[in-house]
């Protein structure tokens, strides 16, 4: 065995979320999930729709390839599934190489967090706009 041996890379945190954005992609894809009798609570008892409206319609229009259909669903809902499904990808292929997952800076965070602040609350006044 050698000295300089490389640590194996080990499942994480990151990977959960990459399996579950994985898992997200195959449920909009395969399984009538617009077929189930719901609607949202909100838009039931107030007549509006939530910051989430359209989320179930956008990620089942992306993952059938069809981009405005998810666009016109949830702008913020497409943006989210190809960010989700791209994150995906990339974590599990960087697990099945053994390579680790880049550091992100706390700053990158921060602004990654605030950003999607904006964009939901965006998404949510588009959404009530065509109310």
């Amino acid at each position: 065995m050698s000295a300089a041996a490389t640590p194996s890379r080990r499942f994480g945190h990151l990977d959960v979320f990459a399996v579950i954005a994985g898992l997200s992609f195959l449920v909009a894809r395969f399984l009538p999930v617009l077929a189930l009798p719901y609607t949202c609570p909100a838009r039931g008892l107030f007549g509006l729709p939530c910051a989430t409206c359209g989320m179930t319609h956008a990620f089942v229009g992306l993952a059938h390839g069809d981009l405005l259909a998810a666009l016109q669903a949830s702008p913020f809902g497409a943006l989210l599934a190809a960010g989700a499904w791209g994150f995906a990808l990339l974590d599990l292929s960087l697990l099945a190489l053994g390579r680790p997952f880049p550091p992100v800076p706390a700053g990158a965070l921060r602004l990654a967090t605030a950003a999607g602040v904006v964009a939901l609350l965006l998404n949510w006044a588009w959404l009530l706009s065509r109310s």
